[in-house]
């Protein structure tokens, strides 16, 4: 019989396994069909149905729940039915896969009335439907569900729940603690109560408890009870005696002590019975494995949002705003599991179930708590309960947010309940803010073998003054201009690790580019090696926020030779798999996915664009070429602090008054090489001859416009520069008429490829986009003497220069050096600055042979009127004379070719 074969018969067998064979079948049965296990699960509710519940992942983002039937599927009640696939919906998994001796049954578990999304039959000689791989084939047919997720279920009964109580007890005696510490302690006790009864059905106990055992609590309340007092006779019920205030605050619980006894009963029986999901019933127990981390990440993120003048617990979802000044935002698991991963496979076993861990915000601890579930996974050999409590002991964090520590030590103490079916006696999570907490503890410095963190993105606008002061001073010599908060903590990191311990960081993109992180990633690389960057800036990892992303993974140095490559991967899709591959240090090269090697030498550089190597040498042989800041100046358009006023629709102008107006092209109609014929928009734009007119003036010979203007004064009122008396109200804040009205280049500032566009006649006026004009030197310095004609205008001469450096913009081999140095957003788009444009290499003018230079403005030119196919293959010419001009080779052309989303 093979091993297949018998892994399957023996796991779906009705006959008990010893826990050495039901381990060694599990590991057989994974890996000869391809799945990953992360936990396996006892649920004694349902032994007669199965009692092998083995969670899986296929990539770090799908997980499945599969399930080992005792007796045929058909033969399954429905109770038993929504037994088992609450199962995987309590630990927040999609897909349950249930298994008997002759067949597989996939089933989706967000659509009611259940039913099967698909049914297999196999055999000995037939198993390959057990496969991962037809899984992941599964899963990619889009599922319809009418249930919610459980995270989402949760969190919308709690928002309710809180919005009523509010009413009923009025909002002016209600604030954030007091609700916080009601739904905790809620949660709290329920997963208790469910982790108890488990234990009791585990232990074949005689003992057997009330099903609802916090609501028979308020049943049985007297006249005179209050609310913190059925809490604890829930608890007293459930043999937890002595509980912190860390756990419960029961002070802050007695605002809710004019709750009638009816409120109340409604108001626990929703933590049963799942409101939005009728099929299913909170399962504590289950979630408080896996799925509370996930629950109390969003949870803790609701817990930040702006309500009047303080933090807000969990408001109704369409009203909330994020705080920035906090800058938490929510992590996704599979990053969290991601990290853990890579660690486990850094160090071995028995290292890695006594890493000394500190995550410096904290945030609801998904990384501690994801970290924790792998360091004390029962399904491995040697995992005790003394290594469980050390494992425990090891980990610190820290948050400046109480709610969020409060979470976190709710979700590690459940945790531990699971595991070890005790409460953990104390865990390191302080409330304090990172840079005071580092400051004031000495023992933190290179105390711990790991440092893992989500760290606050605040920038600059959204800093404290006290907290900039404080920022400023702690970073010192290694920032620059306006320093992010982020980068703190990866200086707290590179001080708290130990010789070969392991920074794992999710930071913004802009962290491998912008100056003011310079001082920063030199310090990193002076102290560390650079491990792993996985670039994450093509993929929308926080929906909620135009942040884009890395994942920075660095090892602090120590006596290591040779040192360590760097592996870099960058995604556009299937993150998971290129997660795989990283874990698996595996270089391979998709549509998808890169991954690639690179010497610690590539982090060198000022910026970090993350090259593998035949480009990285490519970048190398640009950078010997001369900066177009050396020819051009680059600048932006006009601010004007309200568009919404100053812009008109073209048949908005008041056409006898169009002499106050200029064209405007906006972004999205900004072409490669020309200029719309035609402009769409105009911008009032009060300026002639390079002077600003009057109010009067305007007034006078503009009346309509001024009208125009004169009803939107309230709102040009607002703006800060008016306030500060810098402008009139009625006036663009920087109108840039020194320039705006020349010949130029213009570029989108968000662009996804190569749009440079020539506005030779000067017309049009732009928004904040980059805008490129010659330097104010006599052109002829620039361009080679035996090109110009006699007789030709300093004028032409400058037009000339537009044109030759149009067409080098516009090319594949300049876009693609450009867009590697610059700031990432999501969907392929790169953000164009007047500072980064300025150091992108260009062939110089002037050491073009004439016959060339002449051709490549021609060539210009005619593009500017060609259509159609005509238009590609002047392009084409056009890149191969770029080509050449920047040194490349035929072979280096090729491989430099940029992909462009179409």
């Amino acid at each position: 019989m093979s091993v297949r074969y018998n892994s399957v018969m023996q796991l779906t067998s009705s006959s008990s396994l010893s826990e050495t064979d039901e381990r060694r079948l599990l590991n057989d049965f994974s890996y000869e069909f391809g799945w990953t296990p992360s936990d396996r699960l006892e649920v004694p509710a349902i032994e007669e149905v199965s009692s092998i519940h083995l969670v899986v992942e296929h990539g770090l983002e799908n997980q499945a729940v599969i399930s080992f039937l005792k007796k045929p599927h058909h033969e399954l009640s429905a109770e038993e039915q929504r037994g088992l696939l609450s199962i995987s919906y309590n630990n927040l998994v999609d897909w349950h896969v249930q298994i008997q001796s002759d067949q597989v049954i996939y089933t989706f578990n967000r659509f009611y009335p259940f039913q099967m999304t698909r049914r297999e039959y196999i055999s000995k000689d037939n198993l390959d439907f057990l496969t991962s791989e037809v899984f992941q084939q599964i899963i990619e047919d889009r599922q319809n569900s009418n249930l919610p997720c459980l995270d989402d279920a949760l969190i919308e009964t709690i928002s309710f729940w809180k919005r009523n109580l509010s009413a009923e007890l009025g909002s002016e005696n209600i604030t954030n603690k007091e609700l916080s510490s009601l739904f905790n302690a809620i949660i709290f006790v329920r997963a208790v109560e469910d982790n108890y009864r488990s234990a009791l059905l585990r232990s074949n106990s005689n003992v057997r408890i009330d099903n609802q055992v916090l609501l028979q609590a308020v049943r049985e309340m007297d006249s005179g009870e209050t609310f913190s007092g059925v809490i604890r006779q829930a608890l007293n019920m459930l043999e937890q005696h002595n509980i912190s205030q860390e756990l419960i605050d029961f002070p802050a619980l007695e605002a809710f002590n004019p709750l009638n006894r009816e409120l109340l009963f409604d108001l626990i029986r929703d933590f049963y019975k799942i409101k939005h999901a009728k099929p299913y019933e909170y399962d504590f127990s289950l979630m408080s494995k896996h799925a509370l981390s996930r629950i109390y990440e969003k949870y803790t993120s609701v817990l930040k949002r702006v309500e009047s003048d303080q933090l807000s617990l969990l408001t109704t979802l369409p009203e909330e705003s994020n705080n920035r000044a906090l800058g938490s935002i929510y992590t996704p698991q599979f990053i969290a599991r991601f990290f853990s991963r890579y660690l486990r496979e850094q160090v071995s076993h028995y290292q890695f179930r006594r890493l000394k861990t500190l995550e410096p915000s904290v945030g609801s601890g998904i990384f501690l708590r994801t970290l924790l579930e792998y360091q004390c996974d029962l399904t491995q050999e040697g995992v005790t309960t003394e290594l469980i409590k050390q494992a425990f002991n090891n980990v610190v964090g820290v948050d400046i947010d109480p709610n969020a520590c409060h979470a976190t030590i709710l979700s590690l103490s459940l945790l531990h309940l699971v595991l070890t079916n005790q409460l953990p006696l104390k865990l390191n999570i302080h409330n304090c803010e990172a840079i005071t907490y580092y400051q004031e503890q000495a023992n933190i410095r290179s105390g711990f073998n790991a440092v893992i963190s989500n760290p606050p993105f605040i920038s600059l606008g959204d800093q404290a003054e006290e907290v900039r002061e404080q920022l400023s001073k702690f970073i010192g010599n290694h920032g620059r201009g306006k320093l992010d908060y982020y980068l703190a903590f990866l200086k707290i990191a590179l001080d708290a690790l130990e010789p070969g311990g392991y920074g794992l960081f999710i930071i913004p993109h802009g962290f491998l580019v912008n100056a003011n992180s310079g001082g920063i990633r030199k310090l990193l690389i002076s102290e560390a090696w650079i491990r792993c960057i996985v670039d994450l800036s093509g993929v929308k990892v926080f929906p909620e926020v135009d942040t884009y992303v890395v994942l920075l993974i660095f090892q602090k140095k120590f006596r290591l030779n040779p040192e360590p490559k760097a592996m870099i991967a960058q995604c556009r899709a299937l993150v998971s798999e290129a997660f795989h591959a990283v874990l698996e240090d595996r270089e391979t090269d998709t549509k998808m996915y890169t991954t690639f090697k690179v010497n610690q030498s590539a982090f060198n550089e000022d910026t970090w664009p993350l090259l593998p190597p035949s480009v990285w040498s490519i970048h190398q042989k640009l950078k010997s070429l001369p900066k177009i800041s050396n020819f051009m100046d680059i600048k932006v358009g006009v601010q004007t602090g309200s568009n919404k006023v100053f812009i008109f629709d073209e048949k908005a102008v008041p056409t006898e008054e169009i002499d106050i107006f200029i064209p405007y092209l906006p972004d999205k109609e900004m072409l490669p090489y020309s200029v719309p014929k035609t402009p769409s928009q105009y911008l009032f734009y009060p300026y002639r001859h390079g002077r600003r007119l009057s109010s009067d003036y305007i007034s006078k010979n503009f009346p309509k416009t001024w009208k125009l203007i004169a009803k939107q004064q309230e709102i040009l009122n607002k703006r800060s520069a008016v306030q500060k008396n810098q402008i009139e109200w009625w006036q663009l804040e920087r109108p840039r008429h020194d320039y705006i009205k020349m010949p130029k280049i213009l570029t989108p500032h968000l662009v996804i490829r190569p749009r440079f566009s020539l506005d030779l006649t000067g017309q049009y006026g732009v928004i904040r986009s980059p805008v490129i004009l010659p330097k104010r030197i006599n052109a002829r310095n620039i361009l080679d003497g035996e090109t110009l004609n006699e007789g030709v205008s300093d004028e032409e001469i400058s037009k000339e220069l537009l044109k030759y450096f149009v067409a080098i913009l516009n090319s594949t081999v300049c876009y693609r050096y450009i867009s590697e140095n610059a700031n990432r957003y999501g969907g392929g788009y790169t953000m164009l600055e007047p500072k980064r444009l300025q150091d992108t290499p260009v062939p110089d003018p002037k050491l073009v042979a004439p016959k060339i230079l002449n051709r490549l403005i021609s060539l210009v030119d005619i593009r500017l009127e060609a259509k159609g196919k005509n238009m590609i293959e002047i392009e084409e010419e056009i890149d191969n004379i770029v080509s050449n001009l920047y040194g490349l080779t035929r072979d280096e052309a090729m491989s430099y070719q940029i992909k462009h989303d179409s």
